[in-house]
């Protein structure tokens, strides 16, 4: 696992200068602190961190160049199908110099030119550098589990593992983009190709950049309307086991490293059959880790977690978090996000990395099964609508408009989230299966955002772009059913986009590598193969999931009603983050900053406080903003603020 940069002019003559190249490489340090490498050339420079996971020598040092120096390869990643892959390329005569997996793209390149990852499996983050033909290729894996961001100007090609590398050359400029903050509102994140950043994009999932001649060409390498196939006669036992004997050999893949490998744990459905099977492979003693939450109950899976440790002989370790904790580290979460993530669970996944990283260098995480298997509540929804589905249209949505008015929102304890649960439930309910999945999952909603929003802000972007992005994504898949068309726009938009951004985030600034078995694209697509009735049986979510699974984990494991990485933000919002809330989004501060309605914002403040309505997505929607801006559109172009210092709080 490592950290990647580099810059490729359009003018060969051009020089890289070497302290910028440097300073590129050496901002990301936390990505890769074993290792570092550089590569200059004409018009060209290339840069490494490296994290050493497989290969521990020097022989797998980054930049990486082929046997004739003609091609020079930076890798973030990790290839699992590396040991086939090596016996295929050395049958076809490939010599191997190194026992690095990176070795391996090389060969892979040469033998099928730009077809290469189409025969990769991993998660992967690239940059292959064809000196003969002045050729830059990026590459991103399937899935989006590995970040890579990239700028041109017409004169230069800038790209890193993190925008903090682009931003150190004074020739970015900065803007915050108008088009990424709607859709940052709507949904925590700006979704690819944008960032918040204007000029600046992030590379798509399954995708492949190549750079030649000044010209950029963007093209994918996965097409899953070919791959995926859904199954119509199914034998249900049959998929029980197929599905038991996937999922075993991906963890067995995931499992090879020179080093430890431990789990996150949660005490989930997800976390709990990982655990299980890379007990099956190492047995007891390897390490796990779980968060909690202090004085909040309805947020603290650490029982669940001990459950699942205590069976299967793990050495556990837990960490639980109060206010304070998020006051220490914000400023730090806020340096390493580049841009504003508003995902409070961001919060936990930073200590337990943090923890982690103490003890190991490589963990496995669940990451990936909610949206593959259908485990997320408003998944679980779909079920209860149909107990309204008899109602006329009209009736349905006076339901959504007028009966939740009334209903309280907090989630002060379980019986008032309960109540927090039918509002939303309610205020989402629609005959059309896109309405539904779009206001379940949506943050700002278009009655909110708009008065939001200054007039001249909102008339300067494409307003219902978040509502085309989810619609275009569910549109793929036609003759899919409903529920997986769900759970596909899940997959391409909210995971990419959020789930796995604050995961590699998080873990990497602390020099930790999470892979995610559940993510291995040829189990997605034997995932979206299967029909709904599989995935949500009755109110049942990850049924066949729970099933393949139920003779290995405690009952109370595989009945348990979702939870999720969830943080008591919106409590804290009215006791312990009071003051920060209403300084970062004062009124002095909302007018200074010129895209908000001040008055609009304290109404929301005083609305969620005040316990009318659960604000607190909206309300860390405007924190992250405003902090972010204040780390990062405040700077100077050319410069990037250092790291803050972060005390371990007692």
């Amino acid at each position: 696992m490592c950290g990647i940069c580099g810059i490729v002019y359009t003018d060969p003559n051009q020089p890289v200068d070497e302290r910028l190249l440097t300073a590129m490489t050496r901002i990301i340090q936390h990505r890769g602190p074993d290792d570092e490498g550089l590569y200059r050339a004409g018009g060209v420079g290339l840069g490494s961190r490296r994290l050493a996971i497989v290969g521990l020598g020097q022989d797998s040092h980054m930049p990486m160049a082929s046997a004739d120096g003609g091609l020079w390869i930076v890798y973030n990643g990790e290839l699992y199908n590396h040991p086939e892959l090596k016996r295929n390329l050395q049958s076809r005569g490939c010599r191997y110099r190194t026992a690095s997996d990176t070795e391996t793209y090389l060969h892979l390149y040469r033998q099928y030119g730009d077809t290469f990852l189409e025969r990769a499996r991993g998660m992967f983050a690239l940059a292959l550098w064809d000196a003969p033909r002045r050729r830059l290729i990026l590459a991103r894996d399937r899935l989006g589990i590995k970040p890579l961001y990239y700028h041109f100007d017409g004169k230069a090609l800038r790209f890193g593992s993190e925008i903090k590398s682009i931003l150190l050359d004074p020739e970015v400029p900065r803007g915050i983009d108008l088009e990424a903050l709607n859709y940052f509102l709507a949904y925590f994140s700006a979704p690819e190709p944008l960032t918040m950043f204007q000029g600046i994009r992030q590379l798509g999932a399954g995708e492949m950049l190549i750079f030649q001649d000044g010209n950029i060409t963007i093209r994918p390498f996965w097409n899953p309307k070919e791959t995926i196939r859904p199954l119509t006669e199914v034998d249900e036992q049959d998929i029980q086991r197929e599905l038991a004997d996937r999922l075993k050999n991906v963890v067995r893949e995931h499992l090879l490293s020179d080093v430890p490998v431990g789990a996150f744990l949660s005490g989930g459905i997800d976390s709990s059959i990982l655990v299980a099977l890379m007990h099956d492979h190492l047995g007891p003693g390897f390490k796990s880790f779980a968060i909690g939450f202090e004085g909040h109950r309805l947020f603290d899976e650490t029982p669940y977690a001990r459950t699942i440790a205590r069976q299967f002989g793990t050495e556990h370790y837990e960490k639980r978090l109060a206010p304070r904790d998020l006051l220490t580290a914000l400023e730090d979460i806020t340096w390493q996000l580049d841009e504003p993530l508003a995902d409070s669970s961001c919060l936990p996944v930073y200590f337990v990395s943090r923890l982690a990283a103490g003890h190991v260098k490589v963990v496995l995480s669940g990451d990936g099964g909610d949206e593959v298997f259908a485990g997320y509540r408003k998944y679980q929804a779909e079920y209860y609508r149909r107990f309204f589905a008899f109602l006329p249209e009209s009736w349905q949505r006076f339901l959504s408009r007028t009966l939740v008015a009334g209903i309280p929102e907090s989630r002060a304890n379980v019986a008032m989230d309960f109540l927090r649960q039918i509002k939303k439930f309610f205020r989402g309910l629609d005959p059309d299966p896109f309405a539904r999945h779009l206001k379940w999952g949506i943050h700002f909603e278009d009655e909110i955002r708009a008065p939001l929003l200054r007039d001249e802000v909102r008339e300067a972007m494409a307003f219902d772009g978040p509502c085309r992005l989810r619609r275009d994504l569910f549109d793929e898949m036609p003759d899919w059913d409903d529920l997986n068309r769900m759970l596909w726009v899940d997959l391409r938009h909210t995971l990419a986009a959020d789930m796995l951004r604050k995961v590699d985030r998080m873990s990497m600034l602390h020099s930790l590598e999470v892979r995610v078995p559940f993510l291995d694209h040829t189990l997605v697509e034997f995932g979206f193969s299967l029909p709904a009735r599989l995935k949500l049986r009755g109110k049942t979510t990850k049924w066949i999931l729970k099933q393949a699974f139920a003779d290995c984990l405690p009952p109370e494991i595989i009945r348990r009603r979702k939870h999720g990485f969830d943080v008591p933000v919106g409590e804290w919002f009215k006791k312990e983050l009071r003051d920060l809330i209403n300084d970062v989004a004062s009124p002095e501060t909302v007018a200074r900053r010129g895209l908000f309605n001040p008055r609009r914002v304290q109404e929301i403040i005083k609305d969620h406080q005040d316990g009318k309505r659960d604000y607190n997505n909206h309300l860390w929607i405007l924190l992250s903003l405003e902090l972010w801006q204040r780390r990062y559109l405040d700077c100077p172009p050319g410069s990037v603020p250092d790291r803050p210092c972060v005390r371990e709080s007692p």
